[in-house]
């Protein structure tokens, strides 16, 4: 596996990363297993949903990733956000589930925080609590507003625009593409891309996404 660095971040990422969505609703040990491999094969990167019911895999990456947690990055998904009141409680709560050290690397929104939110989130970035937040958008206009709020990463469909690309390279941001193992090759030619990410179930999945970016 190789490895990029995530815009102005001092993370350095797998350049395949796994998006732990295919792993909903599956057997813990399959669940597991499936996650070992990726690591296994290099993976630093992955993304979860942010779940707040139980279930999920969100306490799966923390009991399977423990040893691993220094040298991986997650980007917890949050398809809403709590009002400001309630916001930082959210993330707390999501920085437990993935973490026994109670803290998230990435807040990942599909909106932008407003005034308040981000409050809360410079307050987090102190303690470390949250590390670093990203917009998940295929949006130039969303992204950057998110850019210029302080959004430290970027997530985008494989097919996003060139317009999206050149505005995230302007702000310094990380740049991860949600793909599949065809557009793997593709995404990482941009040098601006720093990761891929992509759903798999099993070793088998897993070890043909990785032979696909040495490729």
């Amino acid at each position: 596996m190789r490895y990029r660095r995530l815009g102005r971040t001092d993370w350095m990422v797998s350049e395949v990363g796994l998006a732990l969505r295919a792993l909903e609703g599956v057997d813990e040990a399959a669940a597991g297993a499936t996650l070992g491999a990726a690591l296994a094969q290099g993976v630093t990167l992955v993304v979860v949903d942010a779940r707040e019911h139980e279930g999920g895999v969100e306490p799966l990456v923390g009991r399977v990733t423990t040893s691993e947690r220094p040298r991986l990055v997650v980007l917890s998904r949050f398809e809403r956000l709590a009002e400001a009141s309630t916001f930082e409680a959210q993330l707390l709560a999501a920085g437990k589930r993935v973490s026994d050290l109670g803290y998230l690397d990435v807040a990942l929104f599909a909106q932008v925080p407003d005034a308040a939110q981000r409050a809360v989130l410079d307050t987090l970035a102190t303690t470390r609590r949250v590390r670093a937040w990203g917009i998940e958008t295929a949006e130039t206009s969303i992204a950057a507003q998110a850019f210029e709020a302080g959004a430290h990463v970027l997530v985008a469909p494989a097919d996003a625009s060139e317009a999206l690309l050149a505005s995230a390279a302007a702000a310094g941001a990380g740049v991860i593409l949600d793909g599949d193992g065809t557009s793997i090759g593709v995404a990482l030619a941009d040098v601006r891309v720093a990761s891929v990410v992509v759903a798999a179930m099993g070793a088998a999945e897993v070890g043909a996404l990785a032979t696909a970016a040495r490729g």
